[in-house]
């Protein structure tokens, strides 16, 4: 079975969350010209609760509880139609262009204004899953409130500061355990802040761009007790044979509570410049066990659980090491902006070894070859 067939989904969709007056309108113009410039075709959709409350059902005039549910699960509904429509409409009336839905919030962020018993209620009555709902999208762009009044001027907004910064840290947590989940603070100015936001979505989409600085360190010790809100996922990794040395093709298999979702990427070098470019898309199980007969017989399949959780504003996958590498914990965090001079501050619940960003021992690819020994 051949691989590399279609691996940029026809119709991409990213959302762009964040507490209010995060900077998400003032951001959705810059990114709609730089995406265009690069030949997509991008359509934008708005707040639905915004759309919502300027026509009429305005949240002030609920005074009870029960009021407030039936208003969010009018907004799941309609959200989700948005965003159904819109895909399917794109995909037949441009079936030939490379297309993106920017999307003005997501179905998670409901979560941050309901309890979680009332916002599982919701998906329980709609047959739906949190990780389901996730994976509807192909990245997740978090924009951190200013939560001090400036920012976006949006008459439908009705949060004081304080609520502003405890719906931003909701928020965050709804969607921690997306394979594809940016946190952009506040460390540069606005403009610093759209283009990182920027540079997030060209990675998501496979665009040529100067690529992430990550860090990764060995952990020795985790103090669980002491782990903030967190989501634990099951993966497991294959590498497949490829002619081409400088290409590297893998899938993956991710789960929780359950529920399973399978990713098909390439890893390639584009350009004079060289950067690594990476192209994903969600695939079915069938593809993904058929894919699975294609694995590199050099390697073998790495497989392990990543804690994902939030500190200090800022996003960290811890990785438990199953199998041969039984023991192995390694901590994976991207880097400050360059421009912001902050250093990564590791969370006080974890001892570190060592960083071992630069070490390819640590790389999955060596870690998943077969004559290779656990890393001293």
């Amino acid at each position: 079975m051949p691989v590399s067939s279609r691996l940029l989904q026809p119709v991409s969709m990213i959302v762009l969350t964040g507490g209010p007056c995060s900077g998400k309108s003032s951001s959705l113009a810059y990114l709609t010209e730089k995406l265009s410039d690069h030949g997509f075709m991008v359509f934008v959709v708005p707040e639905t609760a915004t759309l919502i409350t300027g026509n009429g059902i305005d949240r002030r005039k609920m005074d009870k509880p029960g009021q407030i549910v039936v208003f969010e699960e009018a907004i799941f509904d309609m959200q989700m139609s948005f965003e159904d429509t819109y895909k399917q409409a794109v995909s037949r009336i441009f079936p030939e262009r490379r297309k993106v839905i920017l999307l003005d919030r997501g179905i998670m962020d409901i979560r941050a204004f309901l309890t979680d018993d009332v916002f599982n209620g919701i998906l329980k009555r709609k047959g739906l899953t949190r990780a389901a709902i996730r994976h509807r999208y192909d990245g997740v762009i978090h924009l951190v409130t200013a939560a001090d009044g400036a920012g976006e001027n949006n008459s439908a907004r009705l949060e004081t500061p304080e609520e502003a910064l405890r719906i931003d840290v909701r928020t965050k947590e709804s969607w921690l355990g997306h394979p594809r989940f940016k946190i952009i603070d506040n460390s540069t100015d606005f403009e610093g802040k759209i283009r990182r936001a920027y540079s997030a979505i060209a990675r998501f989409l496979g665009i040529p761009d100067v690529p992430s600085t990550g860090e990764k360190y060995l952990v020795s010790q985790v103090d669980l007790a002491a782990l903030p809100a967190h989501q634990r996922i099951d993966m497991e990794q294959m590498y497949l044979r490829s002619k081409d040395k400088r290409e590297v093709t893998r899938i993956r298999r991710r789960g929780q509570d359950g529920v399973f979702f399978h990713f098909l990427a390439r890893t390639r070098h584009a350009g004079t410049r060289g950067l690594p470019v990476e192209e994903e898309e969600l695939i079915p199980e069938q593809e993904y066990q058929s894919l699975a007969r294609l694995m590199d017989p050099k390697t073998e399949v790495l497989s392990r659980e990543r804690i994902c959780f939030l500190w200090n504003n800022q996003y960290f996958e811890l990785d438990n090491y199953r199998g041969r590498h039984d023991g192995l914990t390694m901590l994976l965090v991207e880097s400050p902006a360059r421009e912001s001079g902050m250093p990564v501050l590791i969370p006080p619940f974890l001892t570190i070894g060592k960083r071992v960003t630069d070490d390819l021992r640590y790389a999955d690819k060596t870690l998943a070859r077969r004559k290779s020994r656990k890393p001293a």
